[in-house]
């Protein structure tokens, strides 16, 4: 257009019709161009035609009629100029419309200079002084326009527009007091220079009120609907007032277009929407995680602009993700809402039909916009965050104490066990007592079956050693350093036997079998594991011989079984105590076992075994040790021992607690004998006095084991246990 200007200025000073012609067919296709690239690009392919036909027809037809005379001269210059000045206005309701208001204001300026050169070249050909000033007038304003839309310091009206006014005033003033008499008066071209700064002003303002009704346009503009939301918020306490005086104005900017802005909040995650009727609704709802991830990856916060977002992913490739996220959801701008530094939600504005860039006013705009509700919805979610916070606390509360409720279940269950298992290490030294011939015996046989990984059977009277010896087993075998496990059958609840033995995939919890793995188990009192569970506990250790794999893995190492009984394997066997299938598998190189002789049948071992028992018993009760007078030490050594090693255990521990000197006495140790010797005397006192001494005397005889004690008074176990308590005796009981 500029080059076009400069040949209309030449034409204006010669006189050859074929320039001037040239002149003309290069104005009509700058008109013609300048159309088109105004026309939106959603016009339809014959509302376009018809606009560049109608335009085009008219200035030829305007030459064509000015040949025959009937039209003026000027016709044809008039229609091209008038069809430049409507391109300019259309031009501006489209940037305008857009949101483009400083754009669309410097714009006009270059157009409508380019529109007054083109009628002075067209319409006043002058010479000298006249034409230099008006020339130089139109360049300088030309020149302007130009310079302020390329250079962002001039991006202003207060600095544009006041300098085009002014060179305007300066034209008219030079021409008034410099300018000859010319075809044209002085105060006709003051007029005409004047005029291009007033028709710059008509026009923008002409196209800031068109541009709400243009149907190519978005509606509104989005800096006034940002500065509207951005008053709206005062006043506002709650979310939902906030997001209606927020998306209500910036709602009827983008009107029906593709997707309608959204309000993100973060904690909590909310998002907030005008739908049909503009109703708000708020409902959960996590904002996009990639634009979110490229908000806090910028120290600053900045504004997301689509458009410049484009045209930076060859530099960033890391931003593409949240490209392609805006892309596919329309959304044109992303505004964070900041408040001390800390976002506190997002607002997404749609891409409607925007192609450009956002404006310097437009950032500015809509950043303050984003401060102030930043701060209005940190204090709108105080509250809302305090409620989600007291409800995450009373849910944790709540599943806490489900959790401590189950551990609690847990921690009894595993108490059960431990009644089950024994007392574990209570019993240690007590086989290494071996003065008489029948325990070195059983110390050799224990050697010899030390290496042996066939199931074993000890055959023992209630309270012997058992765990001693098998412990002696297991120490001298090869499986030394691995699990040791004891467990007493007659404690474990018919129900729940089969569980505590094998595990329960259920429960996810493993078994007695499991947890001995490559080590050894001890069962006391086999006989009393129910006939299902001794036919599974054989198919068990049949499996482990054949190399079969039952859960526990193709390469893991069935447990060595050691089993004890009151009864020899024989007698089992008469009385259908024990299934056959397990009776034969302890019939391999074990043989019929090992047998443990009761303590009366071994006196030699007593005083070494009470001298173990009384260090053992200062130890525990916190006192200085304590010697036995030899009376005592007799009436031990002469005492059958029902209760065996137990039973010694459990009176030389009650002797020590009341023994008031440095040494046991004879006064200090319970009565000895068994209930037969003296009735009267077992039956005097009171009924709760004679309850006690029957439990006692049962624990004594069952050497402390709480279930042979229960068996041999003809109670319930749960019964027996509920007596030991209310008599204070349950720590007397040792499983």
């Amino acid at each position: 257009m500029g080059v076009s200007l400069a040949v209309a200025i030449a034409s204006a000073r010669t006189a050859s019709p074929l320039l001037e012609r040239t002149h003309d067919i290069a104005w009509l296709v700058v008109a013609l161009l300048m159309l088109d690239l105004v026309l939106p690009r959603e016009t339809t392919p014959p509302i376009r035609s018809s606009a560049l036909g109608g335009l085009a027809l008219a200035a030829l037809m305007g030459a064509v009629l000015k040949q025959e005379g009937l039209v003026p001269v000027a016709t044809f210059g008039v229609v091209v100029v008038g069809g430049v000045l409507v391109t300019a206005a259309l031009h501006q309701i489209v940037l305008v419309g857009r949101g483009h208001v400083v754009e669309g204001a410097l714009s006009g300026i270059a157009l409508v200079t380019l529109a007054v050169g083109l009628a002075y070249s067209w319409f006043g050909p002058f010479g000298g002084t006249l034409a230099t000033t008006v020339e130089f007038a139109v360049a300088s304003l030309l020149w302007l326009g130009h310079l302020a839309w390329l250079d962002p310091q001039w991006r202003s009206l207060r600095r544009v527009g006041v300098p085009a006014v002014a060179a305007c005033a300066l034209c008219f003033l030079v021409t008034f007091a410099f300018v000859p008499d010319a075809p044209l008066q002085r105060w006709q071209l003051g007029m005409l220079a004047l005029g291009s700064g007033v028709l710059w002003w008509a026009t923008f303002s002409f196209a800031r009120r068109l541009s709400s009704h243009a149907i190519w346009s978005t509606v509104g503009r989005l800096a006034d609907g940002a500065e509207a939301a951005r008053r709206n918020l005062v006043g506002g306490a709650t979310l939902e007032d906030l997001a209606l005086g927020v998306l209500g104005p910036l709602s009827e900017v983008f009107g029906d277009a593709d997707g309608l802005p959204e309000l993100y909040t973060l904690e909590p995650p909310l998002r907030a929407r005008l739908d049909v009727g503009d109703r708000l609704n708020i409902k959960s709802a996590e904002a996009p995680a990639t634009v979110a991830r490229v908000l806090f990856a910028d120290d600053g916060y900045s504004m997301l602009d689509l458009a410049s977002l484009r045209a930076q992913v060859v530099r960033e490739p890391c931003i593409r993700e949240a490209v392609d996220t805006m892309e596919s959801r329309a959304i044109g701008c992303v505004l964070p809402c900041v408040h001390l530094d800390h976002i506190e939600g997002l607002l997404l504005l749609p891409l409607a039909d925007r192609s450009e860039a956002l404006s310097r006013v437009e950032f500015e705009v809509l950043g303050r916009l984003g401060d102030s509700l930043g701060g209005a919805l940190a204090s709108a979610l105080a509250q809302r965050r305090a409620d989600t916070h007291i409800h995450q606390l009373s849910s944790s509360r709540r599943d806490a104490e489900d959790r401590i409720t189950t551990l609690q279940g847990e921690v009894e269950q595993l108490r059960g066990q431990c009644d089950v298992l024994g007392r574990g290490l209570a019993e240690d030294q007590t086989l290494h007592v071996a003065y008489s011939q029948s325990m070195r015996r059983v110390q050799t046989r224990a050697i010899e079956l030390a290496p042996v990984t066939d199931p074993i059977l000890l055959v023992a009277p209630a309270g012997s050693p058992v765990l001693p010896v098998s412990r002696f087993i297991h120490d001298r075998g090869p499986r030394w350093e691995a699990p040791f496990v004891v467990a007493d059958c007659s404690a474990a609840p018919p129900d729940q036997v089969m569980s505590l033995l094998f595990g329960s995939e259920s429960a996810r919890s493993t078994g007695w079998f499991q947890s001995a793995t490559g080590g050894t188990l001890l069962l006391r009192d086999l006989p009393a594991l129910s006939r299902p569970a001794q036919a599974r506990l054989a198919e068990a250790l049949a499996a482990r011989n054949a190399g079969a794999d039952d859960g526990e893995g193709a390469h893991a190492v069935r447990p060595r079984l050691i089993a004890t009984s009151r009864a020899p394997l024989s007698e089992l066997l008469r009385r259908s105590a024990l299934d056959p299938a397990l009776a034969s598998g302890f019939s391999g190189f074990s043989g019929p076992g090992l047998t443990i002789p009761r303590l009366r049948e071994r006196r030699e071992d007593v005083p070494s075994l009470v001298l173990l028992a009384i260090a053992r018993a200062c130890r525990v009760l916190a006192r200085e040790p304590v010697g036995i007078e030899q009376q005592a030490m007799g009436a031990l050594v002469d005492h059958d021992w029902p209760g065996d090693v137990a039973e010694l255990e459990l009176v030389i521990e009650l002797a020590a607690a009341k023994a008031s000197t440095k040494t046991i006495s004879l006064g200090d140790l319970p009565p000895l004998a068994w209930p037969g010797a003296d009735e009267g005397d077992s039956l005097s006192g009171t009924y709760l006095e004679v309850e006690r001494r029957l439990l006692e005397r049962a624990l004594l005889r069952s050497g402390g084991n709480k279930s042979e004690a229960a068996r041999m008074l003809g109670l319930k176990r749960t019964t027996f246990l509920d007596k030991l308590r209310r008599h204070g005796l349950e720590q007397r009981a040792v499983g």
